[in-house]
């Protein structure tokens, strides 16, 4: 299974974590091919049209990255993360044996 959160620290830094994979053949499965593609697209949007920083751990398998925008950006950030989570979230509806979004 995989599971997305995005909790958010108590400092004004956020997070993403992403876990797992949705079937045994890795790099085979759209579900998770799906989860990747959203995420990837959604981490270099932000680095790139919003200056966001990571730091933390992103490989196969494994997402947890805390996510440091600027005060001037962060209302735009807050609008960009809604529309990725409800992108996860449809996914998570679709194959609800498969994702799940915390």
């Amino acid at each position: 299974m995989i599971t997305v959160s995005f909790p958010k620290d108590v400092s004004r830094n956020f997070r993403l974590v992403v876990k797992g994979h949705s079937s045994e053949e890795k790099g085979k499965d759209i579900i998770c091919s799906s989860v990747s593609s959203l995420v990837q697209t959604y981490l270099r949007g932000i680095e790139k049209h919003l200056g966001a920083k990571f730091t933390g751990n992103f490989q196969p398998g494994i997402c947890d990255l805390e996510i440091e925008v600027s005060c001037e950006m962060l209302a735009k950030f807050t609008i960009v993360s809604e529309i990725f989570r409800d992108g996860f979230l449809e996914i998570a509806k679709a194959y609800p044996k498969q994702v799940k979004l915390i």
